[in-house]
């Protein structure tokens, strides 16, 4: 039986779930201020979410759900495909020191089994969907509150980090090249 969650009568149902990732970070709790309660005539009915900002700090917020913007298709992909690529990298790492000991595996369905197959070869995602994640992570950093509260004063500022991929990424099309514009004109 599947575990649920019972919304007493009169209350509203919260437009958003636990684990769904929004610009701010990742919703992990729920609260209801209930009409005609002290707290909703003190700060307003309805729900509140509690946020974790960085699933590396303990450092949570509450939000109203007016106040909550999803992340766009778009934009999760590229944080999931991140935290994969984290993931995946990890894993390598793992698989590393086995080899240091002289144990090699196959994992399959989330089980490791020992083998004495040769381990694969990395992949490696697509460069133009790396330079998309760092794009996107530099534009989020930009506008992180700790950040903006740093004061920082590099001599490389976030706008040339993406001023630098985005000439990467013409580099990444041929047909866009500078390079290739160039020897094309002689």
């Amino acid at each position: 039986m599947e575990p649920t969650i019972s919304i007493p009568p009169g209350w509203r149902y919260p437009r958003f779930t636990f684990g769904q990732r929004t610009e701010r970070g990742q919703i992990i709790g729920l609260k209801y201020y209930a009409e005609d309660t002290y707290l909703a005539e003190e700060y307003g009915a309805g729900w509140r979410y509690i946020m974790l900002l960085d699933k590396n700090h303990e450092d949570e917020k509450t939000q109203l759900e007016d106040e909550i913007k999803l992340l766009s298709p778009q934009e999760l992909k590229t944080v999931l495909e991140a935290e994969i690529n984290s993931y995946l990298r990890q894993v390598e790492s793992l698989k590393h020191e086995l080899n240091a000991v002289g144990v090699s595996f196959v994992a399959a369905n989330s089980t490791v089994e020992e083998t004495t197959q040769q381990p694969q070869e990395t992949r490696y995602p697509s460069l133009h969907d790396l330079v998309n994640g760092a794009k996107f992570l530099i534009q989020e950093i930009a506008k992180h509150p700790d950040y903006l509260t740093l004061g920082y004063q590099p001599d490389l500022t976030i706008g040339d980090a993406e001023t630098a991929l985005s000439y990467l990424e013409l580099e990444l099309e041929p047909s866009q090249s500078p390079a290739l514009e160039i020897s094309d004109q002689g």
